[in-house]
Formats: structure tokens, sequence, C-alpha cells
């Protein structure tokens, strides 16, 4: 089984030109330069959404403020 996929996508043009400086720069292939940049996405959009889930889950329980945080830490304590 290929634990790999290639696939094919369209750049502008001065993003290709930074992907090359950066390549160069680090000695680094642009599938990995590219795979490393959409893990860090897709980890940034996976927190985004917790966040927001949890935020709405505290908002509900009358966490809002920084005070509230300190005060629930404290208790539970």
């Amino acid at each position: 089984m290929r634990t790999v996929q290639s696939l094919s996508v369209t750049i502008p043009t001065e993003l290709t030109k930074k992907l090359d400086i950066i390549q160069k720069k680090e000695m680094k292939s642009c599938s990995a330069i590219i795979t490393e940049a959409l893990r860090q996405y897709i980890e940034l959009a996976e927190y985004r959404k917790l966040q927001k889930e949890l935020s709405a889950v505290a908002r509900a329980k009358g966490i809002i403020t920084p005070a509230d945080i300190n005060k629930v830490i404290h208790e539970a304590r």
C-alpha cells in the first residue's frame, strides 16, 4: 500500500518563486516543504475548531474572562 500520493496543484507565480528560494536555502524538496506547510495548516485549523467549540462551552458555563478561568482552576485544585 502506498503511503504517499501524487497531487497536482496550481500555485501563484509569486509563491513558487518564494518556494524555490526556501527550497534552496533549507535544502528540502518542494514536496517536503508543502507537506510541512499543509500539516501546520491542518493542525491550526483543528486547533481553531476545538478552540471555538470549547469557547462556546465556557461561555455557556459563564467562564468568560481570565478571572473566571483562574477561579475555575483554583476551585478544581
